[in-house]
């Protein structure tokens, strides 16, 4: 199965993705991988060090079921970076690699020139548009989140919702609340997970091993 790759940079939330990371691998045993542009490790706005695992240089859009870009706090970094933003570039005119923004990560595939001619929403100043002649005032959303051809932006508070879209965008079959979590009704047999048959020697023995 393909990866999901997750693009980070300075102050990018790790919030706002951890969730869409959690529902790939658990409901249908997609992994992430960490892209950047260095192979230095990468802090979060949550002050959490991130290690690249490959760099825009090697990635190959062929290996990947999506690309995600998360938001970022402080674009003083990020915004400067010419292989993240040459790297990004690269992908106008791909139609297959699905594309998920959430937050502040819609500018970055606007600067880049994905978004031109597209509609779509994020978390940003409508100020922004005031300065920012890459933003098209015209194509933007108020909404909780956009979907234009293969590229999803999302507002950051939506990030539950995001994770949902992506996953359908690539054919997958996904409730509406599955990363809800909210537990409207529980009883104490949901508390109560037992192991598979066919499990249950083989992690017995694991144990035993300890």
């Amino acid at each position: 199965m393909k990866k999901l790759a997750l693009l980070v940079y300075p102050e990018f939330s790790l919030q706002e993705v951890m969730n869409l990371s959690r529902l790939f691998r658990w409901e249908y045993d997609i992994f992430t991988e960490v892209i950047s542009s260095g192979t230095a490790p990468v802090t979060s706005e949550e002050g959490i060090a991130v290690l690249p695992q490959k760099t825009v240089q090697e990635f190959d859009p062929g290996g990947y079921a999506c690309l995600i870009l998360p938001g970022c706090s402080d674009f003083t970094q990020a915004m400067k970076d010419q292989a993240l933003l040459d790297f990004l570039r690269s992908l106008q005119g791909n139609q297959e690699l699905i594309i998920g923004a959430i937050c502040s990560g819609p500018l970055f595939l606007a600067r880049a020139g994905l978004l031109k001619g597209k509609k779509f929403t994020a978390s940003i100043y409508m100020d922004l548009f005031d300065f920012c002649p890459f933003l098209e005032r015209e194509n933007f959303v108020a909404a909780p989140e956009v979907v234009a051809g293969n590229i999803v932006t999302a507002g950051g508070s939506n990030f539950n919702g995001f994770a949902v879209t992506v996953a359908r965008l690539l054919g997958l079959d996904c409730p509406d609340r599955i990363l809800s979590g909210y537990m409207d009704t529980w009883t104490a047999e949901d508390y109560e997970a037992h192991l598979p048959p066919e499990a249950v020697e083989e992690t017995k023995a694991m144990f035993s091993a300890l």
